[in-house]
């Protein structure tokens, strides 16, 4: 599993949002094709979620990307290579690679800053395949480190959409569409509130617990699909 593919999932909920945020009426079959769109998308990141649960894997905390060794150079000196960086400043930078992702599609080795672009090519948190990186996620070092700032960009993208999918349901709510829309439009955001209380309980873990991991993530995701059944089994009835 990888983080890139759960936020793709993310972002594309919040591309729907901002286009039922754009529309000017809601009578059309567009609107309620983009509800569509988002459900099935939140279901996707959810079992993604949930193949994962649970998350984040308990490891002891690494302070160090590589052990340092000295290089010696045609001069006679000596160069440090693979000198440590602290886990902060390593999550920071998975966090860059992933919002580079969120806002461009992907993220490749050209759409990052060069001194990024650097320091990715010399972290064993990622992957490269030609140019593009990739951001796995594993329950064992060193792809397991990868949980924690996922789980934060994820948690702040969330919001966002969440919020959006507020505005939305208000709109349509005032506009007076059909009860579908309606009901599919709180229905998106009920599965998001989900998706931020497993989130946001994971990114508590990573803060203050040691010890201790959120067993209740997976059936708190399988209310998710388990909602969106329900809706579906609505309309065709």
């Amino acid at each position: 599993m990888r983080a890139d593919s759960l936020l793709q999932g993310i972002r594309r909920v919040d591309e729907q949002g901002k286009r039922l945020l754009a529309v000017r009426t809601f009578s059309d079959p567009n609107p309620a094709w983009r509800v569509d769109v988002a459900m099935a998308t939140l279901v996707d990141v959810a079992e993604l979620l949930r193949a994962g649960a649970p998350f984040p894997p308990r490891l002891v905390e690494e302070t160090c990307a590589r052990p340092v060794k000295f290089e010696f150079q045609p001069d006679g000196g000596t160069r440090k290579t693979g000198t440590g960086i602290d886990s902060q400043k390593r999550d920071d930078l998975v966090r860059r690679v992933l919002e580079v992702g969120y806002e461009r599609g992907q993220a490749t080795i050209e759409r990052l800053e060069p001194d990024v672009a650097d320091r990715v090519a010399a972290d064993d948190r990622f992957e490269t395949v030609d140019s593009r990186v990739f951001v796995p996620l594993s329950a064992s070092a060193p792809y397991a480190r990868n949980w924690r700032p996922l789980i934060r960009t994820a948690l702040e993208r969330l919001e966002d959409v969440l919020d959006d999918f507020r505005r939305i349901v208000s709109r349509v709510q005032a506009s007076g569409a059909a009860g579908a829309l309606t009901i599919g439009c709180e229905s998106i955001v009920e599965m998001l509130e989900t998706l931020s209380i497993v989130v946001r309980r994971a990114d508590a873990d990573t803060r203050y617990v040691r010890d201790r991991t959120d067993h209740r993530q997976g059936e708190l995701l399988s209310t998710i699909e388990d909602a969106t059944t329900q809706i579906r089994s609505d309309d065709n009835a």
